[in-house]
């Protein structure tokens, strides 16, 4: 009687801790083919209503999708910017014009007006304020055969443009956290954030999107021009209780500018 009453007890505690996971934890590794030691990182992802958070290293980022707000944390100095998109691109943009001059301080005199126009097509690359218009066509190919990733079975799709391999992606039904997740509305938030960088990618166009219907990413493989891979993998998936203090800044942080959180480095 007593084993049976415990196992009771237990199943009931497991049911209660199920009932209470409201969100998501999911580990990422990112790595490069070849394989690349150094630049191997692993990313970790919180998923809670409309509430995006991404944690690698001592910074944090999050997307607060019903408030149109981004939030950045510094651990390592305890700083955080927090703003909607429009006043990220215009500060991301001014600090990355700033810094323009101190890179050209070893360029010769004769080089740097041409230096200069190049990273300045490298941001407007990247933070434009002109509207894009979305203009690549793109192809997605299933495979035959399921791989196991991160313990879910997935499909292989091939994605392509103009008969051109640009990345392979495994997607997994086991997974509901394309249907509890609002993946659309993210894609609008990112595309005010770096509109010239994402609003022409594959992950802002429709047939994306369809593959979001069939299941989760759990693995995507994209190829570089110099032949290189870049992987992302995802290393587990599970339920967790959160709440909207797992998006807030901590007491003790103070507010600062995007170049004290150090969002940004690594542009230039």
């Amino acid at each position: 009687m007593m084993n049976k009453n415990f196992i009771s007890l237990f199943a009931l505690v497991v049911m209660s801790i199920s009932t209470l996971a409201n969100g998501w934890h999911i580990t990422t590794r990112y790595y490069n083919l070849p394989d690349d030691n150094q630049q191997q990182r692993v990313e970790h992802i919180y998923l809670y209503g409309n509430n995006m958070k991404m944690e690698a290293g001592n910074l944090s980022t999050i997307f607060l999708l019903d408030q149109n707000q981004i939030l950045y944390m510094n651990h390592s100095n305890k700083t955080y910017w927090r703003g909607n998109p429009q006043r990220f691109v215009s500060e991301v943009r001014a600090e990355l014009v700033a810094s323009i001059e101190q890179n050209l301080i070893d360029v010769d005199a004769d080089k740097q007006e041409e230096v200069r126009a190049l990273y300045m097509e490298m941001i407007d690359a990247s933070f434009t304020d002109k509207s894009v218009v979305p203009s690549k066509v793109f192809s997605v190919k299933e495979l035959n055969g399921r791989q196991v990733i991160g313990g879910f079975s997935a499909t292989k799709y091939e994605v392509s443009e103009e008969g051109f391999l640009l990345e392979n992606i495994w997607v997994t039904n086991d997974l509901p956290i394309s249907n509890e997740f609002d993946f659309i509305s993210l894609n609008h938030f990112l595309n005010q954030l770096a509109q010239g960088a994402y609003a022409d990618s594959f992950e802002s166009s429709q047939e994306y999107f369809s593959l979001l219907d069939k299941g989760y990413p759990v693995k995507v493989e994209i190829r570089r021009g110099d032949g290189s891979i870049q992987v992302s993998e995802v290393i587990s998936a599970i339920r967790v209780f959160l709440t909207d203090s797992d998006f807030a800044v901590p007491a003790d942080y103070t507010a600062g500018s995007l170049a004290t959180v150090g969002v940004w480095e690594g542009y230039m």
